[in-house]
């Protein structure tokens, strides 16, 4: 598939996912729809080139809408190590805060697990 049909494909996706009720089962499926679609346009285009900025940020931005903060943290990591420009770096590590505080927010939310003893007979 080429960047164009990408392009086509990643703008219905946001549209039907943007309809969705917001954090939804079905609307977390659209945006992880959304951000695979955004990968692969950011695996076509250079990092320093706007629309490869662009589809990271997208990337990275679906990850949390889809409620994956592992995934999102992942992302930035990937792409902070390429060669973004000053303002798309900040934009990331700003996602980065952002994921780390949805990621907290889950954790704090999860019951404590105790081990217990059981000796069989």
């Amino acid at each position: 598939m080429d960047l164009d049909d990408l392009n086509a494909r990643v703008t219905e996706a946001i549209l039907r996912a943007e309809r969705l009720p917001g954090g939804s089962d079905h609307a977390q499926a659209a945006f992880r729809e959304v951000g695979r679609i955004e990968e692969s346009i950011a695996d076509l285009t250079p990092a320093h080139d706007l629309e490869g900025e662009i589809a990271r940020l997208g990337a990275v931005t679906a990850a949390l809408s889809a409620a994956e903060p592992l995934r999102a943290l992942w992302l930035v990591d990937r792409y902070l190590a390429e060669r973004l420009s000053p303002e798309a770096t900040v934009k990331l590590e700003a996602l980065r805060v952002e994921a780390n505080a949805e990621l907290a927010d889950v954790v704090s939310k999860v019951p404590p697990v105790r081990p217990i003893k059981y000796t069989l007979q």
